[in-house]
């Protein structure tokens, strides 16, 4: 046989995981460097939200999906990185708008 096999010996990362579409990863990424830390704990919870988003299934109300996404994400920054209410505010604005924008898109 020559070309590509029929069916694949592994399955691409794409078919293994979930993933948002790309432009969100960036929309999100702005919204953290708005934050007054950064560091590898502040990756690991980003890392989370973008897999929470991107898991957040599409027969349910997405808006409550996003909101559990983006609420369970403020608690964490703020227990872990002790931001205070007013910069959890702003950058819970930011997220609202990115995750609107998804559900606009879908």
């Amino acid at each position: 046989m020559t070309g590509p096999a029929e069916t694949p010996a592994h399955p691409t990362t794409t078919e293994d995981v979930p993933s948002t579409p790309g432009w969100v990863e960036g929309s999100v990424e702005a919204a953290f460097a708005t934050l007054p830390c950064s560091g590898p704990g502040v990756m690991v919870l980003r890392n989370a939200y973008l897999d929470c988003l991107a898991n957040a299934p599409r027969t349910e109300d997405l808006d409550a999906a996003h909101d559990r996404c983006r609420q369970a994400l403020l608690k964490a920054l703020a227990a872990r990185e002790k931001i205070g209410p007013e910069a959890l505010r702003a950058f819970e604005i930011r997220l609202e708008a990115v995750e609107a924008e998804i559900s606009a898109r879908i």
